[in-house]
């Protein structure tokens, strides 16, 4: 299992979070750039030292310092319990893969001897596909490559955690489907606990059991990817897990009889036409539709406000009047907090 609850300075804030991770299992940390994603993995891999906290890996502590030393950021009570980075055992997979440039890819994948799995090693390079590269140096491969390698080594050393830090950037879609499923796979099996950062919602939802979404330094929420989602604890992290539009809502059963209440307008939650049992009923105007994949994407006003919403066919055109259901939407005040709903609206 791994805990962390470490405070670590940043030039425009502290990042200040607790998390723990148990063993085996997949926690993602989403979030906008800047937000404190990578400061948390540096963390616990030792290459950044907290003011304040600790990290503890099956019961090791890896860092520990005194609360003291948030309070007065140039002393400590007593000095902090450090294990170095390259004895943390914790593996950390970068958005660059960092590979030894005069080392061939095998060497790279073999560069940790003692902790290298060598048949598991084997199975990797396999799977990954990148036996044809082995005797290839870092730059006669492509980008792609090079993660794959970067991954590889990852998986095959013998890590207490495993860390990952946006992985599959210069990767395609395809390629990245594939690697989360061999991560997932690879986590179950090693039954340590793991980490993803990632600024692409879906990435954080294929591969989470849970999800945390910080921003500026704090973790806002955690809890099942599909939960943080349908219910966001705050306007802001429903601004950041997709919701495109909030408009106002008047007084009646949806809103419990408050005033001033917002609903949060996710695109895949809005339904034409009424259908007062699962959501309020707005009035809308048609303003754009584009194709979007398989479906269309229809621009609406609703409320004062322009919001997106997917519909699989016959966009209306637009000036086209309609009524909208919003499909058991959150719901806010109107300073951004997150207000129960009514019987009738469902239980937050």
């Amino acid at each position: 299992m791994l805990d962390v609850d470490v405070i670590v300075p940043r030039r425009h804030f502290d990042v200040s979070v607790a998390l723990t991770v148990a063993s085996g299992e997949r926690f993602a940390l989403f979030g906008p750039s800047g937000s404190g994603k990578t400061t948390i993995l540096d963390a616990v891999a030792g290459l950044v030292d907290p003011i304040a906290g600790h990290v503890t890996l099956d019961g090791v502590e890896l860092f520990s310092a005194e609360a003291a030393g948030h309070r007065d950021r140039g002393r400590r009570s007593r000095p902090p319990v450090v294990v170095p980075p390259w004895l943390r055992r914790v593996g950390l997979v970068r958005q660059r893969p960092d590979l030894f440039p005069h080392l061939s890819v095998e060497a790279n994948l073999v560069y940790a001897r003692d902790r290298v799995d060598d048949a598991h090693l084997a199975r990797l390079v396999e799977v990954l596909g990148i036996a044809p590269i082995l005797g290839a140096r870092p730059a006669g491969i492509s980008g792609g490559q090079a993660q794959r390698v970067a991954l590889a080594r990852a998986l095959a050393t013998r890590h207490r955690a495993l860390l990952l830090d946006e992985p599959y950037t210069a990767l395609d879609a395809t390629l990245r489907r594939e690697l989360t499923a061999l991560v997932r796979s690879e986590v179950r099996t090693a039954g340590v606990p793991a980490i993803l950062v990632a600024h692409e919602l879906g990435e954080a939802q294929a591969f989470a059991d849970r999800m945390g979404i910080i921003d500026g330094g704090a973790l806002l929420q955690v809890g099942a990817p599909d939960e943080v989602v349908r219910l966001p604890a705050s306007r802001r992290v429903a601004e950041l897990v997709g919701y495109r539009g909030f408009v106002p809502l008047p007084g009646g059963a949806w809103t419990g009889g408050r005033l001033g209440v917002v609903a949060g307008v996710h695109p895949q939650r809005v339904r034409l036409g009424a259908d007062p049992g699962s959501g309020p009923v707005l009035d809308a105007s048609a303003v754009d539709r584009r194709p979007v994949g398989a479906g269309w994407g229809v621009d609406l006003a609703v409320g004062g406000s322009v919001v997106s919403c997917l519909v699989a066919d016959d966009p209306p055109s637009p000036g086209t009047e309609l009524s909208v259901t919003l499909l058991d939407p959150p719901l806010f005040t109107a300073t951004g907090e997150a207000v129960g709903r009514s019987v009738t609206g469902g239980g937050r």
